[in-house]
């Protein structure tokens, strides 16, 4: 913001004859990379807290309890949980499949015996009786698969109700809880990055700058008398 009002202002001294040319082209902000900054998320534990803070056997409840727990556990996108199938789900090869936003492309998943039953009493239990194939739907008629801004709102909702502190408060911020996590369970990147449905390494490199106590215990090896 400071450069451009730099040039902003160059430019009109260099049309009022007031500095000499090239003055406002020569000013450059800031580079910023699209990988430099942390990831930005919750911990670990107040992902736990907001999961055990959803109370109550409501529709509301149990789709919630449900759609967090693939975003948290899978770090699934958004729009991955809003186009789910209940075909997609193998109950006794206990799997189902994911169709990815980015990379495209159908991945298998082993489900998690807590989310999967989380999925299934909401399923059993509360999902309406409609032609729809989704696996989530609206809550009023008439039902339709419940939209990835709809899943962006229930997600920042529950996060602000439990307190959470986040710069970002939707499905993306609890994807990066779940990377980090994971990275500080000892998973490798290139794991997480197959998880997370990344097309290249970089965009999970991002994860190597979270854990600097880790990152000191890989660099402190002995050179065995190199030195």
């Amino acid at each position: 913001m400071a450069a451009q009002a730099l040039r902003a202002f160059f430019r009109h001294a260099e049309r009022r004859g007031w500095c000499k040319a090239g003055i406002a082209g020569a000013i450059q902000g800031p580079r910023r990379y699209v990988h430099e900054g942390l990831p930005d998320g919750p911990t670990w534990e107040e992902v736990q807290r907001l999961l055990l803070g959803i109370k109550g056997s409501s529709p509301s409840a149990l789709r919630a309890r449900a759609v967090l727990l693939l975003f948290a556990i899978y770090g699934l996108r958004s729009g991955e949980v809003s186009r789910l199938l209940l075909s997609d789900f193998d109950w006794s090869a206990e799997t189902f499949l994911v169709t990815h936003s980015k990379r495209g492309g159908r991945q298998p998943y082993p489900l998690q015996h807590e989310v999967g039953e989380a999925v299934l009493e909401y399923v059993v239990k509360c999902r309406p009786r409609t032609g729809s194939r989704h696996v989530f739907l609206t809550l009023h008629a008439p039902y339709r698969s419940v939209s990835p801004a709809s899943l962006w709102a229930l997600t920042s909702r529950r996060i602000k109700a439990a307190g959470i502190q986040c710069r970002r408060s939707g499905p993306h911020c609890l994807r990066h809880a779940c990377a980090t996590h994971l990275l500080q369970e000892g998973v490798s990147l290139k794991e997480i990055g197959d998880l997370l449905g990344h097309r290249s390494a970089i965009s999970t490199g991002i994860y190597a700058k979270v854990d600097i106590s880790m990152l000191r215990r890989v660099a402190d090896f002995d050179l065995g008398g190199l030195l």
